[in-house]
């Protein structure tokens, strides 16, 4: 009995033992974990902390200042009188944006909206240092724009990305001059690839982020954890006009093909295929006996191109250019936008329900193509010409080619065939006509437009 009640006790000592080494076994791989999970957050901001010193002084305030022209009429004549003769004023205006330093010598890329039209052009450094800037060359299509600061000294440039390596999902880090807070820098990450038909710019591919941007981030570098640039801030999208996580930024790739043809030319130098393309939408797919609804219909081959020369047709469906797949227009026109004059590229495209690949060289696109149309808020304008007056009627003014989907245009109800003929109540008959007008108006502002429909010409207003 003895020796049983002497066992019991030790096999009790025992398990109360074990209980102990557990429990603190249990503490020493819980103490373990949360150094870990510790030594894991501070590696993580100190990723951070890295990226903001290497961009600190690569990352500039860009400040303009222009002369615009008001009309405006006097209320005390209206009311005496009951008519008033406009008058015309002079002012100062000027904007606010971001850019970043490209070149030890000083070359600086940034938002074309952010300069455009600009008379005086001002780069302001961390340090707060302030020079003088002058345009090199700009391409609103894509809203970029490169300067050249105006001083013999050393720059530090922002290293580029491959963009086209990005995955949704990684970290994406903003900087810029946000609402005029210098020195912003803003977490988050790529949201999205590839977004297009948006109606900023004319040739779209955005990267999307929720790292906030904010009136004054444009033209500002988006990075990786490695501080190399990926994207250059463009846009938002918000209907407060403040940041709700839905950021585009142009991709670097894109940027960089731009960049290297403006400090080489003095202007850009797009690639060109020479076809003009449609979505498919379910009604093409049934009709053209596709098996798929991914590519993107052509409806036209310019003559001479680098597409004829490769064999397409009217009616053929590209489903893939070089190794990626085409899900869109847009896409496509900016995937060859981003690619220098002169770039064999492949083709995988599908004919009576076959798949056929073929190759090409793109070619300098012709400049008289640049010229025929431009986008303006979402709207793609272009010159009336002499049959065009007759078909009209003999009314002048802009033809009205397309409308970007989900924009302030298609909302209204502005459709492809009406025409634009006055902007601020200035007459226009060309695209410059419309443009130097355009470009005297802030972003954000509205404008007049006088519009020609089916019912009668009517005003209409719209949001720069």
């Amino acid at each position: 009995m003895y020796f049983k009640k002497s066992l019991l006790t030790m096999v009790c000592a025992l398990f109360l033992f074990s209980c102990s080494n557990s429990k603190a076994d249990s503490q020493t791989a819980i103490t373990s974990s949360s150094l870990a999970v510790s030594k894991n957050a501070v590696e993580t901001q100190n990723e951070f902390v890295g990226v903001s010193n290497k961009l600190k002084d690569s990352v500039v305030n860009i400040r303009t200042k222009k002369t615009v022209y008001v009309n405006y009429y006097n209320p005390i004549e209206q009311f005496l009188y009951g008519r008033s003769e406009p008058r015309t004023e002079k002012k100062e205006s000027g904007s606010l944006g971001s850019g970043f330093i490209i070149s030890a010598d000083g070359y600086v890329m940034t938002n074309n909206h952010v300069v455009n039209g600009a008379d005086e052009i001002f780069v302001k450094f961390s340090d707060g240092r302030e020079l003088e800037a002058k345009l090199v060359g700009n391409d609103p299509e894509v809203d970029i724009a490169i300067l050249k600061i105006q001083s013999k000294e050393t720059f530090k440039p922002a290293e580029f990305g491959n963009s086209d390596n990005i995955s949704v999902g990684q970290w994406a880090i903003a900087f810029g001059n946000p609402l005029g807070l210098n020195d912003t820098m803003t977490v988050g990450i790529v949201s999205a690839k590839g977004r297009s038909s948006l109606g900023i710019e004319k040739i779209e591919n955005f990267i999307q982020t929720d790292a906030a941007i904010n009136q004054g981030n444009s033209g500002g570098p988006l990075v990786d954890i490695s501080g190399k640039v990926i994207g250059i801030n463009t846009a938002i999208y918000s209907p407060s006009g403040g940041s709700i996580g839905i950021g585009f930024a142009i991709p670097a790739n894109l940027a960089v093909n731009i960049k290297d043809s403006i400090i080489r030319t003095g202007k850009v130098e797009r690639a060109f295929l020479g076809t003009e393309l449609q979505d498919l939408n379910p009604q093409l797919v049934k009709q053209f006996n596709l098996s798929t609804s991914n590519g993107v219909l052509v409806t036209n081959v310019t003559e001479g191109s680098p597409a004829e020369k490769a064999g397409l047709k009217s009616g053929d469906v590209i489903t893939q250019l070089n190794d990626s797949r085409v899900n869109s227009a847009s896409q496509l026109v900016a995937q060859i936008a981003s690619l220098k004059v002169g770039s064999n590229i492949s083709l995988t495209y599908i004919r009576d329900g076959k798949t056929y690949k073929t190759s090409t060289v793109l070619s300098k696109r012709a400049e008289t193509a640049v010229s025929q149309t431009a986008v303006f808020s979402g709207l793609s304008l272009k010159a009336l010409t002499k049959q065009d007056i007759q078909k009209y009627g003999g009314m002048t003014g802009l033809v009205v080619t397309n409308v970007a989907g989900n924009t302030e245009a298609a909302k209204i109800g502005i459709q492809p065939g009406m025409i634009v003929r006055s902007i601020n109540r200035v007459s226009v008959n060309s695209l410059e006509d419309f443009k130097k007008v355009y470009d005297r108006i802030q972003k954000g502002a509205s404008m007049l437009i006088l519009i020609a429909t089916p019912n009668g010409s009517q005003y209409i207003t719209l949001k720069k």
